[in-house]
C-alpha cells in the first residue's frame, strides 16, 4: 500500500479536476467529510486516522469524470476507483469505488437496473463504512443530521435502503461503543 499526505491527496486531486471552481467544489465537499469521519475514527481504537485523512480528500475524485445529477453520475465511484489505482492508491481505490449510500449491491445492480459492473460495492474495512457514513452525513459542504439523510435516502430510494443506512450506523456506533 503507498502512504500519501494530505497535501498530496490534494495534488492528486487537483490533477484532475476538469477546472479550477470544480476542483474547490469537490475539494469542499472532502474537507467535509474528512471532518466528519476523523470525528468518528478518533473514537475508534486500531482505525489508521492518516489513510481517512487522504482517502476522504479523494473519495469523490471520479465526480470529475461523473458529475453528481448527470446520467453517468452513478459511475463516479468507479470512475474514481480506476483514476487511484492508476496512481497506484489501490486502497483508496475501494474507498472510492465503495462508499456510494451504504453501498451497492449486486442484487441493486439487477433489480434497479443500474449501469455498473455486476458485483458488489459495499464498504468492507472499518475506515471504508467510517468514510462511506461520514459522506452520508454531508451534503455538499454541510454536515447534516442522521434524520436528513434518513429522509432523503427514504425519497430517493425507499425503506430497504434506509435500513442498510440504519445498519451502517449501527454498526460504527458498536464500535465506538466498544471502546469506550
Amino acid at each position: 500500500m503507498t502512504k500519501i499526505t494530505e497535501k498530496k491527496a490534494k495534488k492528486i486531486l487537483e490533477r484532475y479536476a476538469p477546472n479550477n471552481e470544480t476542483y474547490k467544489k469537490v475539494l469542499r465537499h472532502s474537507e467535509e467529510v474528512k471532518g466528519v469521519a476523523i470525528k468518528i475514527a478518533k473514537n475508534i481504537k486500531g482505525i489508521d486516522i492518516n489513510f481517512i485523512r487522504t482517502a476522504a480528500i479523494l473519495h469523490d475524485i471520479g465526480r470529475f469524470r461523473c458529475p453528481p445529477n448527470s446520467r453517468e453520475s452513478i459511475k463516479h465511484g468507479i470512475e474514481g476507483a480506476k483514476i487511484l489505482r492508476k496512481e497506484g492508491l489501490n486502497k483508496h481505490a475501494l474507498v472510492a469505488e465503495r462508499h456510494l449510500g451504504a453501498g451497492i449491491t449486486k442484487e441493486d445492480i439487477i433489480k434497479q437496473k443500474l449501469d455498473l459492473p455486476l458485483k458488489d460495492y459495499v464498504p468492507i474495512s472499518n475506515e471504508e463504512k467510517i468514510i462511506c457514513h461520514a459522506d452520508n452525513l454531508v451534503f455538499g459542504d454541510k454536515e447534516v443530521n442522521f434524520k436528513r439523510v434518513i429522509a432523503r435516502y427514504k425519497k430517493e430510494l425507499g425503506k430497504k435502503y434506509v435500513r442498510r443506512l440504519k445498519r451502517l450506523k449501527d454498526e460504527i456506533e458498536k464500535m465506538e461503543y466498544r471502546n469506550k
